[in-house]
């Protein structure tokens, strides 16, 4: 790996950042731009830098640096949000395969899906785990839906759709960093 493709990791852990400082709190899950930068991640980097991308986000969050939505520190992980954050690195490497010049618009946009659906797995699962198992109260699945995947479903669906555009507009414009 050479040096620039850490810097670009560095860079997009750095982008990922800044998205989680834009929130909307709605409740234990709030509203953030990460889902946009992680995408974007994926689709400019491609599967390997846009996931290593996140885990850096990760690392850097984990260790005490606030870069997560309104914390950091190793204590996030019993937060009931975290699991969004470990679907981050799958769902950037899913994105990263609907990256590329020779992807069309529609298979950019069903990549980015996909990995939405990553992420709202991730999170759900880890919500339900979290509020039952360590914070002590019960959570069924319906209620977890209707905090972890519901509010955001057709926002992010949009939003996804519009990065995997943005992406496809910047290759266009050959604003695509060398990888």
């Amino acid at each position: 790996m050479k040096t620039k493709h850490l810097i670009y990791a560095a860079l997009f852990a750095a982008v990922i950042a800044v998205g989680a400082q834009i929130r909307i709190p709605i409740g234990p899950v709030p509203i953030t731009f990460q889902v946009p930068m992680v995408l974007l991640a994926g689709f400019l980097l491609g599967p390997r830098l846009g996931a290593l991308s996140t885990l850096v986000y990760m690392i850097v969050g984990l260790v005490g640096v606030p870069v997560f939505a309104g914390s950091g520190g190793i204590g996030s992980l019993v937060s009931p949000s975290f699991g969004f954050i470990i679907g981050y690195i799958p769902a950037a490497f899913i994105a990263g395969f609907g990256s590329g010049e020779n992807k069309s618009l529609i298979q950019s946009a069903v990549f980015g899906i996909i990995a939405l659906i990553v992420i709202y797995i991730s999170g759900f699962l880890y919500f339900i785990f979290i509020m039952n198992q360590v914070i002590g109260t019960p959570v069924g699945i319906v209620e977890a839906l209707m905090v972890t995947v519901l509010p955001f479903a057709v926002k992010d669906t949009i939003i996804a759709v519009l990065t995997a555009m943005f992406a496809k507009t910047l290759y266009a414009r050959g604003l695509r960093p060398a990888i």
